[in-house]
């Protein structure tokens, strides 16, 4: 069942975000230890509008536990959701100068989806697929012409999985320093 992610699945989110940031070898992941990290993901997708505040977040829901996320918004919206970082009253302390995400990853007018990411154990049942179609009909219902993503180049598995979706490639971007892929696909 997808539905929309609420506080109290903060603690799980955190933990699929961690796995993403941890492979874009994120600054932020790299100076601060891995629980410091899990607690401040997890307080920025409960306080603020940051770019992964559960308010932007769908969650897979499998007999109760959180499968899987994804995570999107308008993309000419990124700049002030990555801003809000510095309003968030943090309760752990961390080495970080700035936000985490930085670079400008979306264009405007897209519904741009920032993440999706499936447990490990649930992968191989569709899920991701699931998710991105909810997102299409989301996107569509909401007006946007069109929905983005970005994808590592070297990343097979998700190119192959967004081409059979119907995204398209539309340019290049660099990406804490990872080359990236930006796909779009008109609903």
């Amino acid at each position: 069942m997808i539905r929309a992610a609420q506080v109290k699945d903060a603690e799980q989110l955190s933990k699929l975000m961690f796995i993403i940031w941890n492979d874009m070898e994120l600054p932020f992941i790299v100076n601060n230890d891995e629980d410091k990290v899990l607690k401040v993901i997890e307080q920025s997708i409960v306080d603020g509008d940051y770019r992964n505040h559960y308010k932007h977040i769908h969650v897979y829901e499998e007999e109760g536990e959180v499968a899987g996320f994804i995570n999107c918004y308008a993309g000419d919206k990124e700049q002030q959701l990555e801003k809000n970082w510095l309003n968030i009253d943090f309760e752990e302390s961390f080495e970080l100068e700035g936000t985490p995400l930085p670079e400008r990853e979306a264009d405007d007018g897209d519904l741009y989806i920032e993440s999706i990411a499936v447990f490990s154990e649930f992968r191989g049942k569709g899920i991701a697929s699931q998710l991105m179609t909810y997102i299409f009909d989301l996107a569509k219902e909401s007006g946007y012409k069109q929905v983005s993503l970005n994808c590592e180049v070297d990343n097979e598995g998700a190119m192959k999985l967004y081409k059979k979706l119907g995204f398209e490639p539309l340019h290049d971007r660099i990406l804490s320093g990872h080359a990236y892929k930006y796909l779009g696909k008109q609903v």
